[in-house]
């Protein structure tokens, strides 16, 4: 019954997750469920008749038992709607396992610590480092990523190469970075974000997840390039937690970058305030920010140098 619970609890934290956060503390649930659940599977087998721990052979089926157990969660998934399997979740399901089970394992031979023991022994606590980093890297990552952000504010992007992979996302495009050609970049200056695309694509680059409490700024700007021998149509779009989605309840303003320009867009905080036709914007809750091209862009790659608060 208590796996059965066990189980139930991997299809809840399977739900789609809106936040980083969210994202990884589901994925690294899988861990502590399945050390759990492997746990519990090696309690039911009793020791040899006569010794004080369990032999090794049980340590190693109920860990094949946990794996494939993992897996056909993951397949069982196929079926359901808007589930994904994922390799992930059934690599972190085996690594739970393998944690749970190294620490019964040192548990049993804190007891009983046989000389014969001790090679494999060795082995166990190697197994369980490798099944506790698995599971902790993700978080890690995560954590990372949030520093980064942090660290690089006001800017909303670049803000670090950990950031950047998490809350960055391109659209009908490919995202690099590079140097600007060289007749628009600066002395000294890093690289930019290069969205590369293919004819006829309507490139964007949105920011998922910024940094939400834009209270005491007073300018949007954002650093763009168009290498294009025509001038190019963006939409700016700003929205924070309470939007629903609706045109009319976010900020929304077509800009016209001219043909073979590095410009600087300034939007004014209090337009994106004001721009929700029934509310106010929650300036502490902003929750993406995007720049999307309207028509296809006779170049095949646009440059964004940076998105910023003043």
């Amino acid at each position: 019954m208590l796996i059965a619970v066990l189980l139930g609890t991997i299809f809840l934290l399977s739900l789609p997750g809106t936040t980083l956060w969210q994202r990884v503390v589901q994925d690294a649930g899988h861990g502590p469920v399945f050390a759990g659940i492997a746990i519990l599977l090696l309690l039911m087998r009793a020791p040899p008749a006569g010794a004080s721990v369990r032999a090794p052979s049980d340590y190693l089926r109920v860990l094949s038992w946990a794996a494939a157990l993992g897996i056909v969660t993951e397949l069982v998934q196929v079926s359901i709607p808007n589930r994904d399997v994922s390799f992930m979740d059934a690599m972190h399901d085996a690594a739970g396992a393998a944690l749970g089970l190294a620490v019964v394992w040192m548990v049993e031979r804190r007891r009983s610590l046989a000389r014969a023991d001790e090679t494999r022994t060795r082995s166990v606590v190697a197994a369980g480092l490798l099944a506790f980093t698995i599971l902790a890297w993700q978080p890690l990552q995560a954590a990372r990523a949030y520093a980064e952000r942090a660290a690089a504010f006001p800017a909303v992007i670049p803000a670090g190469s950990r950031a950047d992979a998490e809350f960055a996302v391109a659209h009908e495009s490919t995202l690099g970075y590079t140097q600007l050609p060289r007749r628009w970049r600066q002395p000294g200056e890093g690289n930019s974000i290069r969205l590369e695309f293919k004819r006829g694509a309507r490139p964007g680059l949105q920011v998922v997840e910024p940094r939400p409490d834009w209270r005491g700024y007073d300018v949007l700007a954002f650093d763009v390039t168009n290498p294009a021998s025509e001038p190019a149509w963006f939409m700016l779009r700003v929205l924070d937690a309470q939007h629903d989605w609706s045109h009319e309840d976010r900020f929304n303003q077509p800009v016209l970058v001219p043909a073979l320009t590095r410009t600087t867009i300034r939007i004014s905080i209090e337009e994106l305030a004001s721009a929700p036709r029934n509310r106010r914007m929650d300036l502490a809750a902003i929750s993406d920010v995007m720049i999307f091209a309207l028509q296809p862009p006779v170049a095949q790659e646009f440059f964004v140098s940076r998105i910023w608060l003043e």
